[in-house]
This record gives structure tokens, sequence and C-alpha cells, in this order.
């Protein structure tokens, strides 16, 4: 992300990182997460980051079951329904 912002390559072309960013992201969605269970009523509280080129999604709740994942195919809509 870094290297995208500050365009430091004299003359050539900034390469774009897909991959980087998508990691960049997902740290930070993660963060995000970190910083909202500090807030008061955060064991109600739902939290959803969907990756949407990769069809994949991270979904953390209450009502969401611990340590497990799901092959199943959804749209954004199932697994909201599933969160509350």
């Amino acid at each position: 992300m870094d290297e995208l912002l500050s365009n430091t390559k004299s003359g050539a072309e900034t390469e774009v990182d897909p991959e980087g960013s998508l990691i960049d992201a997902d740290i930070g969605g993660y963060y995000t997460w970190m910083n909202q269970q500090r807030l008061s009523g955060a064991d109600e509280s739902a939290f959803l980051i969907w990756f949407e080129d990769r069809n994949e999604a991270v979904a953390i709740g209450p009502s969401m079951p611990r340590g497990t994942s799901s092959s199943s195919s959804m749209n954004l809509g199932q697994i909201l329904a599933l969160m509350s």
C-alpha cells in the first residue's frame, strides 16, 4: 500500500498488487473488530467482512458458531440473516 501511495518509482509504472491490498484490508478489518470489542455492548455486536472479488466472507457475532467454516454458497442477505 505504501508503494502505491508514495509513487517513489521514477518514470516506471506502479504495479497493482491486489493480493497485498487484500491482506492490508484483512488486517484492517481485524483491527477494526478488535477495537469494536472495547465498546460497551460488544458482546452483542456482529462484524462482517465481505471479499467481493473472492466470494468469501468472515462473520463474527453471538449467533455465529465459533471456530467453524462453511463451504456453502450464500449471498450477502443470507449471511446477514444468519447473523441476526
